[in-house]
């Protein structure tokens, strides 16, 4: 087994949803999984604190007890559902953001999950999960629980993906920004595309500006057209090193002349998992992780994977 996935649980069913897709995605990826539960101490932790373990104790009143507590009967759900899959689970007390933030230094993976608003308001990402994919270590994927989708669904209100569809199978799709390229999100892409044997369909969205050029002058539909096979060839020359290292991965490229949280929303509606980018940061305060990331964070039905890169 490789390094461990980590999955923070809070007693929500988002975070149980998670660790499901944990268990089964490192059972596939020949992974270990590790499941904490944080509980918050009498000072709390600032992010980055060495965690400590919790000392047995009756449980308290509130919400404080209730991942704590529902600890060991997940872990023996996933035993019983993915007996290969080696788990292990910690009950730790700090600032729940600060400790996961601190785990995912160690981890292969760290997942999250996240709660649905509905159609229109999409995921919501709370106060530990947004500093935790502020500051993380590693990849941080987020996930939603999948019955809130099946709601939508069955209400007409799941939006169509109409303008980019990814291939017929569940697919990984990822976003990739020609103009700043990062190579982090593009490899771990591949590497999730190759490891579930799945298609993978890489995007550049660009919407213009009103006025485009040092000129502020509308930019015309030939132009818009020139740009847009500028930013397709930049977009082929990045991805063609990484196809022939992975030559077993079919992939998709296409720039696409759309909003790109919007186009990466739409696309990765039937995916397995939506990857995007997140600059890393020399400040350690603040949630600085870009619009287009914070638009699928909270908008996208699939599991999204964030990526940090310099």
């Amino acid at each position: 087994m490789g390094p461990s996935f980590t999955v923070g649980l809070d007693g929500s069913p988002e975070s149980t949803a998670a660790a499901r897709w944990a268990a089964g995605t490192a059972q596939r990826w020949e992974s270990a999984l590790r499941l904490v539960a944080v509980r918050t101490g009498p000072a709390g932790a600032a992010p980055g604190r060495e965690p400590e373990a919790r000392a047995e104790a009756a449980p308290e009143p509130g919400g404080q007890a209730e991942a704590s507590d529902v600890l060991p009967t997940v872990a023996a759900q996933l035993r019983a559902e993915h007996p290969a899959v080696p788990i292990s689970t910690s009950a730790l007390e700090g600032a729940a953001a600060g400790v996961l933030t601190q785990l995912s230094g160690e981890a292969e993976l760290l997942v999250l999950g996240s709660r649905g608003l509905g159609a229109v308001h999409g995921f919501l990402v709370g106060s530990v999960a947004l500093p935790v994919v502020a500051h993380t270590r590693c990849p941080l994927v987020l996930v939603r629980d999948s019955s809130r989708t099946d709601e939508r669904a069955a209400r007409g209100t799941a939006e169509p993906a109409e303008r980019v569809s990814a291939h017929p199978a569940p697919g990984v799709v990822v976003g990739f920004d020609v103009r700043e390229p990062a190579a982090e999100p593009l490899e771990f892409a591949f590497a999730a595309a190759r490891r579930w044997g799945a298609p993978l369909t890489v995007l550049h969205g660009w919407e213009p500006p009103p006025v485009y050029g040092a000129r502020p002058l509308p930019l015309a539909a030939t132009a818009l057209e020139d740009v847009l096979g500028e930013r397709a060839t930049l977009l082929k020359q990045a991805v063609e090193p990484w196809a022939e290292r992975y030559p077993e991965v079919a992939v998709d490229a296409r720039a696409v002349l759309e909003q790109p949280a919007v186009l990466l929303t739409r696309a990765a509606a039937e995916a397995r998992l939506l990857v995007v980018g997140r600059r890393t940061r020399a400040a350690r305060l603040g949630t600085h992780i870009g619009p287009v990331t914070h638009g699928v964070m909270h908008h996208a039905s699939a599991p999204v994977a964030v990526v940090p890169h310099p």
